[in-house]
């Protein structure tokens, strides 16, 4: 039986700075709805359906949009408390951990979630709900990653520094403590087992299995200036740095483009810049910015066909904007406006994320709430067809 539509959207359609291309953001309920962590596709691979975490009646819970009704399901009923994610998510949520979210893939008939120490897996037709992991009480998770051919990443902390970092502690203050009792773990949602549980010195986030299972990446959460990037070798079972930041090098947000190349963006002497890095070889090609003293701090993705860049920073600090990789330098061009302030968090940032057809962008954007304040929406980014002239 499937399950009953709760609401249906109402598009608005926003300026775009694309000729051809065309910006929708999507009015829900009167609360926020935002798209999963930037490396996790809110899409399923025919760009029918849209995947969000949504808050209504105080708790926050899957849904799914279909883009041809905007036609609005709730796929979750979770009853998880105190599920903030600190220090990102520091008030207090219920219902599914924020951002915990990822499509099962390569079947993308599922929405993978954390609810408390739980692993959950949800049918998006009939609303079924399999409990597929359960973590010991004695760490917490961190957000998921999905690989195309489903192995399904996180890292681990230990739970009373997760306590200390709700009560107001930051990462820094407890780095020395993170240095043990963290880890990564790999589930592959086909077999339904455990693939790896992997101790790390330091607390391991953005962990992501490569798109051939061979290599896990990581990065070490905490200063930038610290060694950041690290990948595990699934066969020799090694974890090494991946790019040496003896250079003086701040790098963040990691996330693989093929199956042997990670992509990375980070500053140096003051210039911003993209990365990408061949595991193999450790070839990397880092492209300053055209406008390196207006770079703001974002999340990048590159385009399947590996030709652009998409970020939420670097021209300004509430715009989405597009730069070609075809030159020494990125020249990034403003496309829209998002709306984000650097003081809200996760569950506001617009996290854009580059669909594998190449046609479209998902983001989450802010608007002012109508009781004050500001809300996130989800929007849906159109660009024009292959072979216009742009960016």
């Amino acid at each position: 039986m499937a399950i009953d539509p709760i609401f249906h959207a109402s598009r608005t359609e926003l300026d775009c700075e694309i000729p051809g291309a065309r910006l929708w953001r999507f009015e829900l309920w009167d609360d926020n709805q935002y798209v999963p962590y930037f490396y996790n596709p809110a899409l399923n691979a025919g760009a029918t359906r849209l995947a969000f975490i949504g808050r209504r009646s105080g708790q926050e819970q899957v849904y799914l949009l279909d883009l041809a009704s905007d036609a609005v399901t709730q796929l979750t009923h979770a009853r998880g408390t105190g599920q903030n994610w600190s220090p990102y998510v520091r008030q207090d949520v219920d219902g599914v951990r924020p951002q915990f979210i990822a499509w099962s893939q390569p079947d993308w008939e599922h929405v993978v979630y954390w609810e408390d120490n739980t692993l959950c897996r949800v049918d998006i037709i009939t609303g079924r709900i399999e409990r597929l992991f359960e973590l010991p009480e004695a760490v917490v998770p961190s957000v998921p990653h999905c690989s195309p051919h489903g192995w399904l990443s996180w890292g681990t902390i230990p739970a009373h520094l997760q306590h200390r970092l709700k009560q107001g502690a930051s990462v820094l203050d407890l780095e020395s403590e993170l240095r043990t009792g963290c880890g990564l773990w790999v589930f592959d949602l086909h077999t339904g087992r455990s693939i790896a549980n992997v101790e790390t010195p330091f607390w391991s986030n953005h962990v992501s299995a490569s798109p051939d299972h061979r290599r896990i990446l990581c990065c070490h959460e905490g200063a930038w200036t610290e060694q950041r990037m690290y990948v595990y070798d699934v066969t020799t079972s090694t974890l090494a740095p991946l790019r040496d930041q003896r250079d003086g090098a701040r790098i963040g947000h990691e996330f693989w483009i093929s199956t042997d190349v990670v992509g990375y963006h980070g500053s140096n002497g003051g210039t911003g810049f993209f990365g990408t890095i061949e595991v193999e070889t450790g070839e990397r090609t880092e492209r300053p910015s055209a406008a390196p003293d207006t770079q703001h701090y974002g999340h990048y993705h590159v385009s399947p066909d590996g030709r652009l860049v998409v970020t939420d920073g670097e021209v300004s600090s509430d715009g989405i904007s597009i730069a070609a990789l075809d030159s020494a330098q990125l020249d990034f061009r403003t496309v829209c406006r998002h709306g984000w302030r650097r003081e809200q968090d996760q569950r506001f940032h617009p996290h854009p994320h580059w669909h594998q057809r190449g046609r479209y962008i998902t983001f989450t954007g802010c608007v002012e709430a109508s009781g004050g304040g500001v809300q996130s929406r989800l929007c849906l980014l159109e660009l024009p067809a292959t072979g216009d002239s742009w960016p």
